[in-house]
């Protein structure tokens, strides 16, 4: 029998099977981020040592999105009284690029917003640095001849923009802190 003898749905269902099998076997090797038995470097569970960390307040729009998404993030609004051994300290640079430009009345059409963030996790007593980074991304949103329509678009532009960062903190802070 030659491989052109050999049925399409055969070598279909072969290659499933690997795929299953190799994939059944690399499971055995992954263990969740967030899970109450992935320990922590600073003692503890991961998901203990996120929601013992501060998070003060910040003067700013973006950085209150910032702070409420995190907040959430790292705590779900409703989680266990744990006593706070971290402190959260973020800066944030924001700038706004037009992409294009309607050349009749001279109004741009798009613009996007950039945020950055550098931030650090310090243990409140010694101020020692746990986990520390640079995040940046981009919002793209639309501008139009209304005025109102403008201002609410790059509102919500901030505030797509926070909680892409705070995910991406949320996720970078928590793989620092695995053991």
């Amino acid at each position: 029998m030659s491989s052109s003898e050999i049925p399409a749905s055969f070598s279909r269902r072969v290659a499933l099977a690997g795929l299953l099998g190799a994939a059944l076997l690399a499971g055995g090797c992954f263990r969740p981020l967030y899970a109450e038995s992935t320990a922590s470097s600073l003692g503890g569970s991961v998901r203990s040592a996120l929601q013992a960390i501060e998070f003060p307040e910040t003067k700013g729009l973006i950085s209150h999105y910032l702070r409420n998404e995190l907040v959430f993030e790292f705590d779900g609004g409703n989680g266990p009284d744990v006593p706070k051994t971290l402190r959260f300290e973020t800066a944030l640079a924001d700038s706004v690029e037009v992409v294009s430009v309607d050349y009749a009345n001279g109004r741009a059409d798009s613009a996007v917003l950039n945020v950055t963030a550098t931030w650090k996790v310090t243990r409140i007593g010694s101020g020692e640095v746990v986990s520390s980074g640079t995040n940046s991304v981009r919002e793209p949103y639309e501008r139009s001849s209304q005025r109102f329509a403008v201002i609410r678009a790059a509102r919500d532009a901030q505030i797509r923009a926070a909680k892409n960062l705070a995910g991406m903190i949320r996720a970078q802070i928590a793989a620092d802190l695995t053991r």
